[in-house]
């Protein structure tokens, strides 16, 4: 009683040691319209569920009962057989700003959840695969997190904080990048990998983070200071730690259940 905690010697200056609240949050378990690789898997155990519009086919054929539907449903009409009047649904203007996946993360963060696995957003439109890139980062700098499914690999983005993923037996040349989503990510480090960095400053103008590679049987740590970066990794390693300095905003912004006022 009264011993001072020891600080963890691959922790960052400045950044508290202790797990967030964010990070003990709900999980929520989005499944988009977009595309799939037949390699999902409903991971992280108990959370909440959103389809997002034609995001329901693939929740319901991946076993993942959705507690919720989100969307315009100009990618899952209404005749459509998986429309199932059991489950609530949330219906949109077909004209609005908000993208559906954009919808469902906003009642997901409503709900108390801060965590976000999302599923159909890498992929198939390069547009929307952009746009979701900004979702995540903006789930980042609010405090939370995400993570994007692709094929073979996740992409979340991490903001002052940091990622540690226990030891594992990985393959050879598993990949892990780490690139700057903003102008700016400082105090990057990266230890435990291939590569080493300590403090680095990173800009989005720079293609040095590509590539790092995991070390069997050697933990690894990723943390930055300020700013926010991207972040990719196999889907077969092990789930990472995950902490933030930021406390979480309040909400997203409310649903858009009007047409755009940017409409000529």
């Amino acid at each position: 009683m009264g011993e001072r905690r020891k600080k963890n010697p691959m922790q960052v200056d400045g950044q508290s040691d202790h797990t967030s609240q964010a990070s003990q949050a709900p999980l929520c378990r989005i499944w988009g319209a977009g595309q799939y690789f037949g390699e999902e898997v409903a991971r992280g155990g108990q959370a909440l569920v959103i389809a997002a519009d034609g995001g329901l086919e693939p929740a319901l054929e991946h076993g993942d009962e959705p507690d919720l539907v989100v969307g315009d449903f100009d990618s899952l009409p209404a005749g459509s057989r998986r429309l199932r009047t059991d489950i609530p649904r949330r219906v949109l203007p077909a004209e609005k700003d908000d993208t559906d996946l954009l919808a469902a993360v906003k009642v997901g963060w409503q709900r108390g959840c801060r965590r976000f696995l999302i599923y159909g957003g890498l992929g198939g439109r390069m547009d929307h695969t952009l746009a979701n890139l900004n979702l995540i980062h903006l789930i980042a700098a609010s405090g939370g997190r995400a993570e994007l499914w692709g094929q073979g690999m996740l992409v979340t983005a991490l903001g002052p904080g940091s990622l540690d993923f226990p030891a594992w037996d990985c393959p050879p040349r598993s990949m892990v990048s780490v690139l700057a989503a903003g102008d700016q990510a400082l105090g990057v480090v990266e230890q435990g990998l291939k590569y080493q960095t300590d403090g680095m400053t990173m800009t989005n103008q720079q293609v040095t983070g590509v590539s790092n590679e995991f070390l069997p049987g050697r933990p690894a740590h990723i943390a930055l200071k300020q700013g926010t970066v991207f972040v990719t990794y196999p889907t077969s390693a092990p789930q990472p730690a995950w902490s933030t300095s930021l406390e979480p905003r309040a909400d997203l912004g409310s649903l858009e259940t009007h047409p755009s006022r940017r409409l000529a």
